[in-house]
């Protein structure tokens, strides 16, 4: 095994499995047999797996609650501690298979949902597709806030549908689905017409009363006489503080300021949380409008920082979002100057000690006005390192513009010129979201300050930099100081300080830093020739192309994820693309290119960490032979968290069943598996193989193909989730 270690190709494969690893968290449909001409376009609040998962625990378990079950007192409104409302709603349910298996298919009847479960970001639904024989279809799924609708729907003696759909403004639901049958797989499109929904009887304060979590504001509309305004007919939209929201404030208002508060939480209308965002300013009954949007983690937020923590319960006179804390209308606040207003808000805490450091506090303490875009903290953190001096005092310099410039002003100008004296430039993507310089997001714009105006931006803008060779660029960008190392290891300095053009995948010190060794000699040539393309190429040009081939002889694919990151290899992503050079440009690179090779099933389980427990009970098990051979054979193999989630490891024979049950003899792709249905393992016993919504590959209904197709010299390799369990044990 040793040697098996010290061979160059382990730590190069190690890294190629690694970075798989890491693209599999931003896209779970990375190397899994994905369905032709079908794309469901997902929320990006949550994804269909996810919900398809929850609601297999929550419909079969802890709210799986008989309506008998549910209408004592006790359980009226909550079933273990989830508050619930218990709407109800029945569609005219029509679907059609357009193409695949079953083509012509029609699957139709009365669908009747109950709302039972009310997160911030969506509302699980559960229910029955009452079909025209008679027979029922148990349905499961969610109403995302952004109004997405999942659904699961499980017809007698069929696999499940799958739907995607959106939710109208008249409550009516459509999209498409996909059909998972022994004959294959059938697509197709959905329709449900709202025929009728019934609310509570209860208004929104009678609600709000009996919830628990509102004694404060109950206490607070009956002060403000409030009470019979919003039990009246509505209907109202309900910002609904709770008790430890007002607790956080030092004093609660009182008199016509309480009033003035409280009637800026209240909206006419019925607004779920679908229509707030698509409206994103709504006017209160206050007068002053509430800004709904998603902050950078999906979740709704309230003026940019108030988060919603359930959404859409509803009432018969109108609906209660719930939040965590209490709104201010704008013309209550006092404005402060630029520096007072970073200094208040937590997330600028950083750009305060910045502008300390550079000695520029009193400079944005003046009468202006300015312009400031203020990177958040988070910006910073995804620095290397901040710089100092005089280079801190130029990047700061880069973020302020004389004058006081809306986003609407910004976007109208789309350049402007800053205090260091470049200009940034300012455009809306297609989602509507600002963009400076091409790439970094204003999240909050036109925070008013008495000698400005601020707007917080997602990243750091550095000032454009003199253009240089490739070489030189690398030896000035500190993150790239092992690629120079390397370079001059290699003896290619003076090549890529050629005329060329070239095109340079730039790996960071962070990519290095992942191999378990770098190579030497004319193994790290190889690997350095296989990041530089002859020609000049940018991100668009490639990914145009598809494909470039390299100075070292082999190929790099290149495609964007959902995400829209630039992809290379399938797993690599490109961290900052375009940076020009004299003799050429660079894209700047997550991860260390390796050129193709070939290595057996325990080479590839070697050079994975994340595989190492499963190693080490292969060498336990005396079974690090077997698969040394020539096979071929179809591991499925157990990352180390899934051995983790196990209670205990077994172990001597118990332990080389498990294993065995790992091992297929023969070579079997996911697609064969899934043609397959069903195979038999070296232990014995049969693992059954079938397709989730997405079409990735799951092992015993449960067990998730994480990674699948890893080519090996004896067989192939795919990655799972959990550790399979065989039958009889």
């Amino acid at each position: 095994m040793k040697t098996i270690i010290k061979r160059l190709t382990v730590p190069l494969l190690c890294l190629i499995v690694t970075n798989f690893f890491i693209s599999c968290q931003d896209d779970d449909s990375q190397n899994q047999p994905a369905e032709q001409n079908v794309q469901f376009e997902e929320s990006k609040i949550i994804s269909f797996d996810a919900i398809e998962e929850m609601t297999q625990n929550i419909i079969d378990g802890e709210l799986a609650v008989e309506e008998s079950e549910a209408s004592g007192s006790e359980n009226q409104n909550k079933v273990f501690g989830f508050n619930i409302s218990r709407e109800k709603r029945i569609y005219d349910f029509s679907g059609t298979v357009n193409s695949g298996a079953g083509s012509g298919t029609e699957l139709s009847g009365e669908l009747k949902l109950n709302f039972t479960f009310y997160h911030a970001s969506f509302t699980i639904v559960r229910g029955v597709l009452e079909l025209p024989d008679g027979a029922i279809a148990r349905t499961r799924g969610a109403i995302i806030s952004d109004g997405f609708v999942y659904l699961i729907i499980n017809p007698p003696g069929r696999d499940l549908i799958f739907g995607i759909g959106r939710i109208g403004d008249d409550g009516n639901l459509q999209g498409g689905f996909r059909l998972f049958t022994n004959g294959g797989v059938g697509r197709g499109s959905w329709t449900a017409t709202l025929t009728e929904a019934t609310f509570p009887n209860k208004t929104i304060v009678e609600l709000a009363v009996e919830d628990g979590r509102f004694t404060t504001l109950v206490g607070a509309l009956q002060a403000a006489d409030l009470v019979g305004a919003l039990n009246g007919e509505g209907p109202f939209t309900v910002f609904a503080p709770t008790d430890d929201a007002f607790a956080a404030l030092e004093t609660i208002p009182e008199g016509e300021t309480l009033k003035e508060i409280l009637l800026y939480h209240v909206a006419s209308g019925r607004l779920n949380t679908s229509s707030l965002l698509e409206q994103e300013l709504i006017e209160t009954l206050q007068g002053e409008n509430v800004k709904v949007s998603l902050n950078s983690e999906n979740e709704i937020v309230i003026n940019d920082t108030v988060k919603l923590l359930s959404a859409n319960i509803g009432g018969s006179n109108g609906v209660i979002q719930v939040i965590d804390a209490v709104l201010i209308p704008p013309s209550f606040r006092p404005l402060q100057s630029i520096v007072d207003t970073a200094i208040a808000t937590p997330e600028l805490s950083t750009l305060v000690s910045a502008l300390q450091a550079a000695d520029l506090v009193g400079a944005l303490s003046g009468e202006g006005p300015f312009t400031v875009f203020a990177p958040t903290n988070t910006a910073f953190e995804a620095l290397e390192a901040i710089p100092e001096g005089d280079a801190l005092k130029e990047v700061l310099l880069y973020h302020v513009a004389s004058g006081k410039f809306t986003a609407a002003d910004l976007l109208e100008k789309q350049t402007v010129t800053t205090l260091q004296g470049a200009e940034v430039t300012i455009e809306k993507d297609e989602e509507g979201n600002v963009l400076l310089n091409g790439s970094i997001k204003v999240m909050t714009a036109d925070i008013e300050a008495t000698n400005g105006i601020i707007h917080l931006i997602t990243g750091v803008l550095l000032p454009p930099a003199e253009i240089q060779s490739i070489v030189d660029t690398a030896i000035a960008t500190p993150e790239l100081s092992t690629l120079v190392g390397a370079l001059q290891a290699a003896d290619l300095v003076g090549a890529l300080s050629g005329e060329g053009p070239f095109t340079v995948f730039a790996p960071t010190n962070t990519a290095f830093e992942a191999l378990e060794a770098i190579p030497e000699g004319d193994a790290l040539k190889e690997v350095l020739l296989y990041h530089v393309a002859s020609g000049k190429f940018t991100a668009a040009d490639l990914l145009e192309k598809q494909t470039v081939t390299t100075l070292q002889g082999a190929e790099v694919t290149i495609e964007k994820d959902e995400e829209e990151n630039v992809l290379l290899n399938g797993s690599i992503k490109v961290m900052t693309a375009d940076i020009e050079a004299t003799n050429g440009i660079i894209h700047v690179i997550t991860g260390v290119l390796l050129p193709p090779m070939a290595q057996n099933i325990v080479d590839i389980a070697v050079a994975t960490p994340e595989l190492s427990t499963l190693v080490g009970a292969l060498q336990s098990a005396e079974l690090v032979d077997a698969l040394n051979g020539e096979g071929p054979f179809t591991v499925f193999a157990p990352t180390n968290a899934a051995f983790e989630a196990l209670e205990t490891i077994p172990s001597g024979e118990a332990l080389k069943q498990v294993l065995l049950y790992h091992v297929v003899s023969g070579k079997f792709t996911a697609q064969e598996l899934l043609r397959e249905h069903t195979v038999t393992t070296l232990q014995g016993d049969r693992v059954t193989i079938q397709r989730n919504f997405r079409g990735q590959v799951i092992l015993n209904r449960r067990i998730k193909v994480e990674l699948a197709d890893i080519e090996a010299s004896n067989g192939i390799v795919h990655v799972i989730k959990n550790v399979l369990i065989p039958p009889r044990h």
